[in-house]
């Protein structure tokens, strides 16, 4: 086996990352057809306080780039949050990688070679984007970034998705946000909205579709997975 890497981020915090990065994965899973990881990158360890109750029915792995240089493989819990270093951080993705169908990344939100190196191993690189000028500035940053992992793969890989999130479209710039983020060239999936079912599932420690399932944030999710899958 081996599977996708989707990466999940963009380089400003609050644009909603980890609530597309844990959903998505949990959706990925088909009811479990799919084997699906998730890798906290993150050093604030939202999705791994998501994972925590063990709700998911995945494992979240906390591989927090920073917290990456020590020994050895983390230790797996029952609670489904496996933690600790690990000598090589891409090492132990391209483990996960070779053990499931798709390993989904929460990528921090930052400018780093660590980040253009998991774009260079990624299959697909998902950003999550509110309607706000400074979401938009960080996305013009995250979009160069992706530029050059491509250049470096010289292959036009990896693949991108724009994902409007967090939309509010009573406001005008929720209206607009898809047509805004055609602009950047690239691929624009339907939009997840602001919806208090995402964050009631986050403090149930479950994914929307099991916690309101067959609502408006559980479609929205399981289109965002049907176009993921589509990807090669």
């Amino acid at each position: 086996m081996s599977g996708k890497i989707i990466a999940v981020g963009n380089l400003k915090g609050g644009t909603g990352k980890s609530t597309v990065a844990i959903n998505l994965a949990c959706a990925l899973r088909n009811g479990g057809k799919a084997t699906v990881a998730v890798v906290d990158a993150d050093g604030q360890g939202t999705a791994s306080d998501w994972g925590a109750k063990g709700q998911l029915g995945l494992t979240v792995h906390a591989l927090p780039f920073e917290e990456t240089q020590g020994t050895g493989h983390g230790a797996s819990h029952a609670n489904g949050v496996e933690s600790g270093g690990t000598a090589n951080w891409g090492a132990e993705v391209d483990r996960l990688k070779a053990d499931h169908d798709f390993v989904v990344i929460d990528l921090p939100p930052q400018l780093s070679d660590a980040i253009l190196n998991a774009l260079v191993a990624a299959n697909l690189f998902v950003v999550p984007v509110t309607a706000s000028g400074a979401d938009l500035k960080a996305t013009t940053k995250a979009i160069e970034l992706l530029q050059r992992a491509r250049a470096l793969r010289d292959d036009g890989r990896p693949a991108c998705l724009l994902v409007p999130s967090r939309v509010d479209r009573r406001t005008a710039a929720g209206k607009e946000i898809e047509a805004v983020l055609h602009d950047f060239g690239e691929p624009v999936a339907p939009a997840i909205g602001q919806r208090t079912a995402h964050v009631d599932a986050f403090t149930a420690g479950e994914w929307v579709g099991s916690y309101a399932p067959r609502s408006a944030a559980h479609g929205e999710i399981e289109v965002l997975a049907a176009i993921v899958k589509r990807v090669k």
